[in-house]
């Protein structure tokens, strides 16, 4: 039998790269326990055309995104340029180990578009202690191994935004079907070039 923690995010959170762009997703119920609190919960934040999605306990979250948020303006302003996604993961993983002895409870993704030192789009997996991986996709939270599983069959690196966009939503139509806690709204990033946008989608 599965473990439920208390006041966790019940939720998965998946990732991906595309030939064009970044998407993540995130459903937005927050349980205690058997019991959901809230169908308005926040697992996907972008900040400065980078995104970040989190599993985790809702405390632990809360204060990681305060965190994330000053360390990329302290560089940007310090810099005068914003900190390469890279650069980024590698800051939230040094915050994560700092914390090594009494972890942040979190699984993060981050994902977004550099133009230095080499043009592209990044995605990196963090664990509670920090390890950063770059990835082509990733999941994490409840459920995981029904996400990833679609995802998993089903992913082209040289896929575009449209055909990663509803790769992802079938994967966390999945979760959805099979695990009562992930609820049927998720935020949903989208990172380019020239901008992103996050909407909420109801899944049907």
């Amino acid at each position: 039998m599965t473990q439920i923690n208390l006041g966790s995010w019940e939720s998965v959170v998946a990732g991906l790269r595309c030939k064009d762009g970044i998407i993540l997703a995130g459903t937005k119920n927050i349980s205690y326990g058997y019991l959901v609190l809230s169908k308005a919960g926040k697992t996907v934040e972008v900040i400065d055309n980078v995104g970040f999605a989190f599993s985790g306990h809702v405390s632990d979250l809360q204060s990681l995104v305060k965190e994330i948020r000053f360390e990329m303006q302290y560089w940007k302003y310090t810099l005068d340029r914003p900190l390469t996604t890279s650069a980024i993961a590698h800051r939230l993983g040094l915050l994560l180990y700092s914390w090594k002895l009494f972890p942040y409870i979190t699984f993060s993704i981050v994902g977004g578009y550099d133009k230095i030192p080499v043009e592209g789009f990044h995605l990196y997996t963090l664990d509670p202690v920090g390890s950063v991986m770059e990835e082509k996709y990733a999941a994490s939270g409840t459920s995981t191994e029904i996400a990833i599983g679609v995802i998993e069959e089903n992913y082209d690196e040289n896929m575009s935004l449209e055909e990663g966009k509803k790769l992802i939503l079938d994967a966390m139509k999945s979760v959805s079907k099979r695990d009562v806690l992930a609820g049927k709204f998720i935020d949903l990033a989208i990172i380019t070039k020239s901008g992103s946008k996050v909407e909420t989608i109801e899944l049907k």
